[in-house]
């Protein structure tokens, strides 16, 4: 079987777009979200407000509950075409309203004294995102296109699974790390998501997935994990996805269990302490070659962070008792042969680790393409053989574009398409 010999990765990011650009320059059309802060950044806010510490913490912690937790259940999805602030335009599309009171005779009978009225009303409770469009896939997955408030496109996808539901969350609207095998890294990075908008990307997946047929209580599992594998290096936005996980496992707030909510990232090794330090979550890491030749064709980021500096800072970094999530994205001809396997278990040992071993999906580059069954079952068994826990990990979400390194690919089609027309 040929070797499969992609072009050399681009050794720098790619630059922002000059959308990017022009959204960044310009200004919401809306107030700050409340979702952009964390109880603690919160309770700052409130201590500049002229609260006493203690005050502002008791008021910090009432407000998220309120908005968060109580409000939740009263967030429902709402038709295209309503005349509702923040629904979006659309055929087929849907929105998220209703949500929790928010004025000063809320914030009164929450116990909250006068003092902090003007800081906390001066946030907007509001969703920030509307759905421009739900895809359904064929194996019940849902693709989900969101816009902000500026316009800017991006995606969530909400996978149902055996005793759990999971989504997908994006942390940048497109990428500028440009692994060959990405669909996003195509689009260069438009902007940074906020806090809030990766909070409000769950928060519009509950409320689709509560109104599904059988879904969130109706038959199918509740949404219950989120890996923020979507679009984006979450790495490259490590303060604002560290905030809304913070909200997002607080127990007074969305309630996520630490141990549900995973952040993946390609590599970044300078930044791996500071997740461990500040992020409540498990961290997963891209490799998807076992030699760092194979892995800087197809990932830029290994010239900067070669894998025996990665190793290093996970040996370093890793907290006792936590492990790594290793991916290793499958490829025929390239990284699949039994060699690849034995190359791996050495690069990961000592650490305590799981893999997931992914086939690849199609993506922008066609030579790299899926191996066959009997070699996916051969590398996997070589490497379970060798002591290494593994797992395969079958795609979700292909048919429609959503599955691992697929994400915003329909979108950039139908950009270039509307370009030709």
């Amino acid at each position: 079987m040929s070797h499969v010999s992609p072009e050399p990765a681009r050794e720098v990011l790619t630059p922002v777009t000059r959308a990017g650009r022009s959204l960044m320059s310009r200004k919401a059309n809306a107030g700050p979200l409340l979702a952009d802060h964390d109880a603690a950044s919160l309770e700052a806010l409130l201590v500049r407000a002229g609260g006493t510490p203690s005050a502002a913490r008791s008021a910090a912690g009432r407000v998220v509950r309120h908005v968060f937790r109580n409000g939740a259940s009263k967030l429902q999805s709402t038709e295209a075409g309503s005349t509702e602030e923040g629904s979006p335009e659309g055929v087929g599309a849907e929105g998220v309203s209703a949500e929790a009171p928010w004025d000063r005779a809320a914030l009164a009978a929450l116990g909250i004294g006068a003092w902090a009225h003007e800081a906390l009303l001066s946030l907007q409770v509001g969703v920030s995102l509307s759905v421009a469009e739900v895809v359904p896939a064929g194996d019940a997955t849902l693709r989900l296109a969101l816009r902000a408030r500026d316009g800017a496109l991006l995606e969530s996808v909400l996978i149902p699974g055996p005793g759990r539901t999971t989504l997908c969350v994006s942390s940048q609207v497109g990428c500028a790390r440009a692994c060959a095998f990405c669909e996003t890294g195509r689009l260069g990075l438009t902007r940074q998501l906020s806090a809030g908008e990766m909070v409000d990307q769950v928060r519009i997946a509950q409320a689709l997935w509560r109104a599904a047929p059988g879904g969130g209580g109706g038959g199918k599992p509740a949404l219950s994990n989120l890996v923020f594998m979507g679009m984006g290096e979450p790495f490259d936005n490590l303060g604002e996805v560290g905030r809304a996980i913070r909200l997002l496992t607080d127990g007074r707030a969305l309630g996520f269990a630490q141990s549900r909510v995973t952040v993946s990232t390609v590599g970044v090794a300078d930044k791996i302490e500071a997740f461990f330090q500040g992020v409540p979550a498990e961290l997963a890491v891209s490799l998807n070659a076992p030699d760092d030749a194979r892995r800087q064709a197809i990932m830029p980021i290994n010239t900067r962070f070669p894998l025996a500096v990665l190793r290093e800072a996970l040996l370093r970094a890793l907290p006792p008792g936590r492990r790594v999530l290793f991916e290793y994205v499958l490829f025929d001809g390239f990284n699949d042969a039994p060699e690849d396997a034995d190359l791996l278990a050495a690069l990961v040992s000592g650490i305590r680790c799981r893999v997931n071993v992914i086939p690849c999906n199609p993506g922008p580059d066609p030579r790299l393409r899926p191996p066959s069954q009997e070699r996916l079952d051969a590398f996997v068994a070589r490497l379970s053989g060798l002591g290494v826990t593994t797992l395969v990990r079958r795609p979700r979400g292909r048919d429609v574009g959503g599955a691992c390194g697929q994400l915003a690919g329909l979108l950039r089609q139908q950009a270039e398409q509307a370009a030709v027309a």
